[in-house]
């Protein structure tokens, strides 16, 4: 067997989960004009990467041979993406920080949303109660209306007679801007890594959290009708639950303000719902 090749069809092998996992990822960028070459070009730095960052943690100086091993990419190849590697991961990294990180607009919204006493409209100035103090309750280095504008940009929210009308069914991310794109792919990418997390992180009496909350509740042999009611249920809960989080979220990241090493924190919730294929056990389940 060439040293650059593994076997992947073992008992154990997770190609078919990681399959599972990739296929809308496929299809979004059949969609988008990206096909399996320029996929595939653009994967080898990341898996020389990843297969870098594993061997780093057993050996300082790994070796083409072991990384070649590891990433399953020809020697050549591995000399020639060492530096695109290096590039791209940092790429990556950046990225994520970014789109781990909500934009001012998207703060002064979810702000907004979560209120007690919340409105779909407010005033657009005055000392409480409006849209000038909300944002400043948010952020003083930011004007007021530079935010206003940046909602409205982003179809979150519209002005009329003084007023700020905020649009909740637009927060479903409209897909001609860039920026959701970018609230999808942080979204899903902190989504897999807490499960890959959880997967690979063995059980230890250390202390602190060693594992993530990743779950989720299901069920099948449903009607469109009942699935109207439970995506209705779903978007009451996690209207409740964004509420709760950012009134404990607010006053701990006043508090952790200059804190020397900041972390991110991200809670979310997905509904989906699909045709069942009829070869599949049609067993009620939650």
């Amino acid at each position: 067997m060439d040293e650059t090749t593994q076997p992947n069809n073992t008992p154990d092998s997770l190609l078919p989960e990681a399959l599972a996992i990739v296929e809308p990822l496929i299809a979004w960028l059949i969609r988008s004009g990206v096909g399996n070459n320029e996929f595939a070009a653009a994967l080898k730095p990341v898996f020389l990467a990843q297969a870098q960052q594993e061997l780093l943690k057993r050996n300082p100086k790994p070796t083409d041979s072991a990384l070649s091993l590891l990433s399953g990419l020809h020697r050549k190849d591995v000399r020639a993406s060492r530096e695109a590697a290096s590039r791209t991961m940092a790429q990556v990294q950046a990225n994520g920080s970014a789109w781990g990180k909500p934009s001012m607009a998207n703060q002064v919204a979810t702000r907004w949303l979560s209120l007690e006493s919340a409105t779909d409209a407010l005033p657009i100035n005055g000392d409480s109660n409006s849209f000038e103090a909300l944002a400043r309750s948010v952020s003083k280095d930011v004007h007021p209306r530079t935010v206003l504008q940046e909602l409205v940009r982003l179809g979150l929210a519209h002005e009329d007679n003084g007023c700020v009308h905020l649009l909740r069914g637009a927060f479903v991310p409209d897909a001609s801007h860039k920026e959701a794109r970018e609230l999808l792919a942080g979204s899903v990418a902190d989504h897999l890594n807490a499960g890959v997390h959880n997967l690979c992180t063995r059980s230890t009496n250390a202390p602190g959290p060693r594992k993530f909350l990743e779950q989720s509740v299901f069920a099948n042999g449903l009607s469109p009708e009942s699935i109207q009611k439970l995506n209705l249920l779903a978007n009451d809960l996690w209207a409740h639950v964004l509420q709760t989080v950012v009134a404990a979220a607010t006053p701990l990241c006043e508090q952790d303000a200059n804190y020397p090493k900041p972390q991110r924190f991200r809670l979310g919730l997905f509904s989906f719902a699909a045709p069942e294929f009829k070869n599949l056990t049609n067993d009620s389940t939650s």
